[in-house]
């Protein structure tokens, strides 16, 4: 099947137009679609009718969905009652109302603001992530997307020589205790123990190179700590350059796939005393969907 796609940013984000995702997918567009995210990374779907069992329905045609974070905590009641479903909202699991400033899930959820991959601290990554828009705000609210490709294709050589072979440390604490927030279980700490991966990451199917770190990297292994954070922050100023990123102004219906292991990204701040309610299911890298060097 040939994909009806229109250009969102040079060379990376693309809308996909005239597909039904509530509808079964024939093998071919399925195949189509993979081609596309090998292309582009990032791929928006506009006007979409989708419940939880369908979002999740659609994720398993590009691998197993993973498990919330939040859902390793004892005791937690979660507000979409699915283990495959991450909470992206300001709304609280009892009440359905904004949450308080205070709250937990709001806490953990600020950490989305800083660039990130999603999942790059479980020792299987995340793959594929799709973010689906049930309630938005008036304003505010969008996010941002960042080349990982394009950056990498950017370093100078000698750059991309220091960093063949180099792998960093990962871990959602450590992002989390960038804004503070330290409030997590032994439960947690073992269900969710730090992740080592590459600084590289490769596509198989085109070959094309991509830095893979953000802000859930806490340091470069055999560097000094100062020295590879230096190197973190570069690597994600290089992929998150202006004119490299595409900002996605949210609507109801909207659902926006991107590719963790060659982009980064992050959400920006709205008011929240609106309901903003997106919810996201990402697939884990299994299979040998992705090569690292």
């Amino acid at each position: 099947m040939t994909l009806v796609l229109r250009e969102l940013h040079p060379g990376f984000a693309h809308a996909v137009l005239d597909l039904d995702l509530s509808a079964p997918l024939p093998d071919g567009t399925v195949a189509a679609l993979r081609e596309a995210m090998d292309a582009y990374g990032v791929l928006v779907f506009r006007d979409q009718h989708l419940d939880d069992e369908g979002q999740i329905a659609f994720a398993q045609h590009f691998g197993p969905p993973e498990r919330y974070v939040l859902s390793y905590r004892p005791g937690i009641k979660l507000r979409l009652g699915r283990a495959e479903m991450v909470d992206v909202s300001n709304l609280d699991a009892t009440t359905g109302q904004p949450q308080d400033r205070g709250a937990r899930h709001r806490m953990v959820n600020l950490g989305n603001r800083l660039w990130h991959t999603d999942s790059s601290f479980k020792q299987v990554r995340g793959a594929l992530s799709m973010l689906y828009a049930h309630a938005v705000p008036p304003s505010g609210g969008e996010t941002e997307f960042g080349d990982g490709r394009a950056g990498y294709d950017r370093l100078p050589e000698a750059v991309k020589q220091q960093i063949a072979g180099l792998k960093a440390q990962h871990s959602l604490m450590h992002s989390r205790a960038i804004l503070g927030f330290t409030d997590f279980t032994p439960e947690e700490h073992a269900a969710l123990p730090p992740a080592v991966h590459p600084l590289v990451s490769v596509n198989p199917r085109t070959g094309r190179k991509s830095v893979y770190v953000a802000s859930h990297a806490s340091h470069v292994l055999d560097m000094p700590v100062a020295e590879g954070r230096l190197l973190i922050g570069e690597l994600i100023e290089a992929a998150t350059h202006p004119d490299l990123v595409y900002w996605h102004a949210w609507r109801v219906g909207d659902l926006v796939v991107w590719d963790n292991r060659c982009t980064l990204h992050r959400g920006m701040p709205f008011d929240e005393s609106y309901p903003r309610d997106l919810r996201r299911v990402t697939t884990s890298d299994v299979g040998g969907l992705a090569l690292v060097e």
